[in-house]
């Protein structure tokens, strides 16, 4: 019993030994059959092409070589001039231009400028106010004459100042103030002037018709406050350029010169130079403010402009006098007034055509007309107008 169980243990440990070895070896691959051999196509024949021989290319021109000018050599790099030389571990600066500083805001106040004009007018306003005085009181005493014009000359600017002072004037008011004393003033001195040449001049009628100095004082003395007042209201709302006002002024004093010398020239006798001199200056005076103020309202020229057309005005006037020459032996050599009155306006209007867009200098200082007119009480009790000029 015992050796069967042996011959049976070592069967199975044999069968056992047989199973892992089988296990161990790899499958076999399946022998792969060899395909059929498959029958091939015949080879196709192409029949054979023909090329037509290669043309030749006929030959090519070019142009003949450019010949480029000698270059200099180049130059060793030079920094730009007014520039400082960076030191050593220094940046070098850029030579780009700076960009200009934006304009200064227009002030809304008056400029020095302005108050020295209202004052050299308010002097001659009170010095005219005084003589007025006078002659309405039938003042003639010399000493006492000179209290209420020497007062007021003196009162007149130190009230401007002290207005000033408490309330300063806007920019542009006391210019038109001033503006309008001066305009006012002389409207009323120049019809008391029409007036007395009309009514006979240093020989009057006898039939009293001359209105006699206190009139004539009244009526300088009531354009002059007229002016004033209307001068600062329009200096209130408008705040107009001080150039445009000396361009206005100026106006008046170019419309007074054509006037006088255009009816003086149209005269038909000698006798009535005066009265063709009195009555065209008045007229072109107020013309000349007309228009010139109507220029102003799109057109303000600068101090060189108006400096250019006074010169023009003189230039113009001086350059008609040989006209003079054609009237040797005429009894009316007068008549070459109206060439010089027309040479005067024409030099005026040419120079403020070339200098229309002249703009003057930064800082430059104001420039005034070429004429001054002051009023003074005369040795006799009565007023004396005197004018003077500088170019």
């Amino acid at each position: 019993m015992g050796k069967r169980l042996s011959s049976v243990g070592v069967l199975a440990t044999l069968g056992l030994v047989a199973q892992v070895a089988a296990a161990q070896v790899p499958p076999q691959p399946y022998p792969q059959q060899p395909y059929p051999p498959q029958p091939q196509p015949a080879p196709q024949t192409y029949p054979p092409q023909t090329y037509p021989p290669p043309q030749p290319y006929p030959p090519q021109t070019y142009p003949p070589p450019q010949t480029y000018p000698q270059q200099a050599p180049p130059q060793p790099y030079a920094p730009p001039q007014g520039y400082p030389q960076p030191g050593p571990g220094q940046p070098y600066p850029q030579p780009y231009p700076q960009p200009a500083p934006a304009p200064p805001a227009a002030d809304a106040y008056r400029s020095p400028g302005e108050m020295a004009y209202l004052y050299g007018t308010a002097i001659a306003f009170g010095a005219g106010t005084g003589i007025w005085i006078d002659a309405i009181a039938h003042v003639n005493d010399p000493g006492i004459a000179l209290l209420a014009p020497v007062a007021l000359a003196a009162a007149m600017p130190v009230g401007a100042y002290i207005w000033d002072l408490n309330d300063e004037f806007a920019r542009g008011v006391p210019s038109a103030m001033a503006t309008g004393i001066l305009l006012g003033g002389v409207e009323g001195m120049a019809v008391s002037g029409l007036q007395w040449q009309l009514t006979g001049g240093i020989h009057p009628s006898s039939d009293g018709s001359q209105w006699g100095l206190p009139v004539w004082s009244t009526l300088t003395f009531a354009g002059a406050a007229g002016g004033a007042v209307a001068g600062y209201a329009f200096g209130e709302w408008a705040n107009p350029d001080p150039r445009a006002l000396a361009f206005i002024a100026s106006g008046a004093g170019w419309g007074t010169l054509f006037g006088m010398g255009f009816g003086a020239g149209l005269a038909g006798q000698t006798d009535y130079i005066g009265n063709g001199a009195a009555l065209g200056g008045f007229i072109s005076y107020n013309a000349g403010i007309l228009g010139t103020g109507l220029l102003s309202t799109f057109y303000t020229p600068s101090w060189a402009s108006l400096k250019y057309m006074w010169l023009g005005e003189l230039i113009g006037t001086v350059a008609t006098t040989p006209v003079y020459l054609f009237y040797l032996g005429n009894p009316q050599p007068y008549h070459g007034l109206v060439a010089s009155a027309l040479g005067g306006l024409a030099g005026v209007a040419i120079a403020g055509a070339l200098t229309a867009g002249l703009a003057d200098a930064p800082g430059a200082a104001s420039w005034t007309p070429p004429f001054q007119l002051s009023v003074s009480p005369s040795q006799y009790g009565g007023a004396q107008v005197s004018a003077f000029g500088q170019f």
